[in-house]
């Protein structure tokens, strides 16, 4: 059988601690004896460089070309958009911290486990989120779990230890704050509304936070995004929703309101800004205008 060119991307600052033996399980994996797979192992060194590299092999190796994304949700993100447009595939070793994505759409976060089923994928077309022309792979969101992003990135930058703790860690602190937002959208054509909330998400994907469980029902095969939105709530009654909404159990909560959709518009209010992130890149800007790209991208599921 014709083989797969296989690309390993790997990023040196990804989250989990360093596996000295990771480039040579990388090489095992794909070349053992009697292969007809090749494989290529390259490690980034600053930001862009592992999309520049994806693009060059996704180029030379077309339909034929896996790049694999070794590393968090932000490794994955830079990669994906690289790959858009192109006959490659994209799969994800998650060595991250989070590795939110991977968790929803691969077989197991186990490594080793992975890398034992790497030759075999199911290479099946995803849907992005195009969010003001940039690309998102797994959730935009807004409000309060922004703040909370913003915490624990900084809080990791100090602490990289705590790993998956800076999260819940930075949650604590978030909620000794603001906790209240406002905007004004229009989702599917409706009409415009204003909405007070305390927090708000654009899901392809099913989690973010390093586990916590937005949209237990989104699929990135069939077109369409969870739209996640829950009003101000007092402290004990957000004490109360976190960990349903970890594990997935919030959405029959009256607080909480969900719908499916496929594009929209979200203002912010005058004098205002919207506080989001994309994939985990925090921004700020006045307005977006968000749509669904469906099978957008090859994906090898394994």
């Amino acid at each position: 059988m014709a083989g797969y060119h296989y690309l390993f991307l790997i990023n040196p600052a990804a989250g989990q601690p360093k596996r000295p033996d990771l480039e040579e399980k990388l090489a095992a994996a794909v070349t053992r004896a009697g292969s007809p797979h090749t494989c290529e192992i390259r490690r980034t060194d600053r930001a862009g460089h592992g999309a520049e590299l994806a693009a060059a092999f996704a180029k030379r190796h077309g339909a034929q070309a896996i790049v694999v994304a070794c590393g968090g949700d932000g490794t994955a993100h830079e990669i994906a958009q690289a790959l858009l447009g192109t006959d490659a595939a994209l799969a994800i070793l998650p060595l991250g911290t989070g590795n939110d994505f991977a968790r929803a759409f691969l077989s197991s976060l186990d490594v080793d486990q992975l890398l034992s089923r790497l030759t075999m994928p199911q290479i099946r077309p995803i849907d992005v989120l195009e969010v003001n022309g940039r690309m998102c792979l797994n959730i935009t969101s807004f409000g309060f779990d922004t703040r909370v992003q913003s915490l624990m990135m900084a809080i990791n930058r100090r602490l990289r230890w705590l790993g998956r703790l800076s999260y819940p860690l930075a949650i604590v602190i978030g909620l000794l704050g603001h906790r209240t937002f406002s905007f004004s959208c229009a989702l599917d054509g409706g009409p415009r509304e204003n909405v007070h909330y305390i927090l708000a998400a654009l899901c392809n994907g099913r989690f973010y936070g390093g586990g916590f469980n937005p949209a237990p029902g989104a699929s990135v095969e069939d077109g369409k995004i969870e739209w996640v939105q829950v009003d101000p709530l007092s402290l004990p009654r957000i004490l109360g929703l976190i960990p349903k909404y970890k594990q997935g159990r919030h959405l029959g909560d009256p607080a909480v309101h969900s719908r499916t959709i496929s594009e929209g518009h979200v203002w912010a209010m005058p004098g205002q800004v919207l506080l989001g992130n994309v994939d985990g890149e925090l921004f700020e800007t006045t307005e977006i205008t968000f749509k669904v790209w469906p099978a957008a991208i090859r994906f090898a599921f394994f």
